[in-house]
């Protein structure tokens, strides 16, 4: 990822914060800004959204840093490989004289240069080993990278669709205020025709006060959801989503045994467990390297002499090597080590796997009942508004009473906020779904079900 943007879209957001209209890049980055009464409110998409809280979300940033220090722990591994080289260079000079070894007389100034070189032939096999461990521990910081983006993403989608649910919410609740007054206006004329009583009336009123309290929490938790979107996204204010888009469900296009292979094979936390378990074999692999010897080439070259230039040169080539007899059991303890690592690592890679799937499992179910309930929800609704529409007919003729016509009332309220729990758990479960594959449903090539 370019550092360079996570710069530009910083500065962005310092400069629309502090700025009153918003450019048209801004608007692109951090979406429209509209102003109610006193409130500066953002309407963003959900890709905004998304763009957005990657860009500024703190923690992911971290994850991004621990990459970075992975590829160069990689690229270190592999300067094992290459020679290493060593430059020494001096002058000295004193008031007294002193005894040159090389000319054999008594000199105050000497000059010297020396230049080696030193490649490890054979190390136990320990530079293999520390490549693997490095490129394996690069994959699992990869992998908690990627763990870390889906995470951030539904913690953004959840925020988001909260925000949905309570605006849809609104317009419910705007809707039962609507109704509450027709009623109320109903009653009151049948009251005029001698079709009801006095009570009705007042029952009625209550109802309609009763429902403008319940638009009023709404539209309070409805503020209250873009605020907490805006501090999810990394925002400062409120944001809330843009007009256009919807709860709208759409069919499920992978199934429950597609759902388990693919997560098994891509899933963040599986891929990081399998990389650290494999990183920690590796090393007990090093760890063992200290029982084989080392050898080892070293070459130099250098001259010294109490002129300059000098003319006395010399080089010099050897070849060494070592093996380690006893270190008090140095070595042992820290096999020991190395495989209880990597045993620990074995078992939580096993704990990954079937932690997953319990959580795909419970995923897959919530968004198999929500769209099933979505279906019913659907028919409820349109079943409770023709049924409040027999109830006040009947209540017309005087063959329905005012308690029927409330629980009429009741009922349609109660269809339309299940409605829109349902569709909000939908797409919670679809959001959870692909937090827990760290893919996007989009990208997957499933079979249908």
């Amino acid at each position: 990822m370019k550092r360079e943007w996570f710069v530009a879209v910083t500065c962005a957001a310092v400069s629309l914060a502090s700025a009153a209209p918003a450019s048209g890049q801004d608007r692109d980055q951090y979406g429209d800004v509209t102003v109610i009464g006193s409130d500066a409110v953002r309407q963003v998409t959900l890709g905004q959204a998304v763009r957005i809280a990657r860009a500024l979300n703190p923690e992911l940033r971290v994850a991004e840093t621990n990459v970075d220090v992975a590829e160069f722990n990689r690229l270190d591994a592999w300067g094992n490989f290459l020679p290493t080289f060593d430059a020494g260079f001096g002058y000295t000079n004193s008031s007294t004289g002193r005894l040159d070894q090389t000319g054999q007389a008594i000199v105050a100034t000497s000059y010297f240069f020396q230049l080696t070189g030193r490649y490890n032939l054979f190390e136990g096999f320990r530079k293999f080993t520390q490549l693997n461990s490095a490129q394996l521990d690069l994959s699992a910081q990869q992998a908690r990278f990627r763990r870390d983006e889906f995470s951030l993403l539904l913690a953004v989608k959840q925020a988001y669709y909260d925000a949905l649910a309570v605006r849809d919410l609104v317009a419910v609740e705007g809707d039962r205020v609507e109704r509450q007054e027709l009623q109320l206006e109903f009653v009151t004329q049948q009251l005029e025709l001698g079709r009801s009583t006095r009570s009705d009336v007042l029952r009625s009123q209550v109802d309609l006060n009763n429902a403008k309290i319940a638009l009023l929490n709404a539209e309070n938790d409805s503020r209250a959801a873009t605020f907490q979107l805006g501090r999810t996204i990394g925002l400062d204010g409120r944001v809330e989503p843009s007009p256009e888009e919807t709860l709208a469900a759409d069919p499920l296009q992978i199934s429950r045994d597609d759902a388990y292979r693919i997560g098994l094979q891509t899933a963040p936390s599986v891929v990081s467990a399998e990389a650290t378990a494999e990183a920690a074999a590796s090393r007990v692999s090093t760890a063992k390297s200290a029982y084989l010897p080392n050898l080892a080439f070293t070459g130099g070259w250098a001259w010294a002499n109490t002129e300059f230039p000098p003319q006395s040169r010399s080089w010099s080539v050897a070849l060494t090597g070592s093996y380690p007899l006893f270190n008090g059991f140095s070595r042992e303890t820290n096999v020991y080590r190395a495989q209880a690592v990597a045993d620990a690592a074995v078992s939580e890679q096993r704990g990954a796997e079937l932690q997953l799937i319990v959580d795909l499992d419970a995923a897959y179910n919530t968004i198999q009942v929500a769209t099933a309930s979505i279906e019913l929800a659907e028919q409820s609704v349109e079943l409770s508004r023709e049924d409040l529409r027999v109830s006040s007919e009947r209540y017309r003729l005087g063959l329905a009473t005012i308690l029927d016509l409330q629980t009429a009332q009741i009922a349609v309220s109660q269809a339309e906020v299940d409605l829109i729990r349902r569709r909000f758990e939908y797409q919670i479960g679809v959001a959870s779904l692909e937090s827990l594959l760290g893919r996007r449903l989009q990208e997957l090539e499933a079979t249908p079900q």
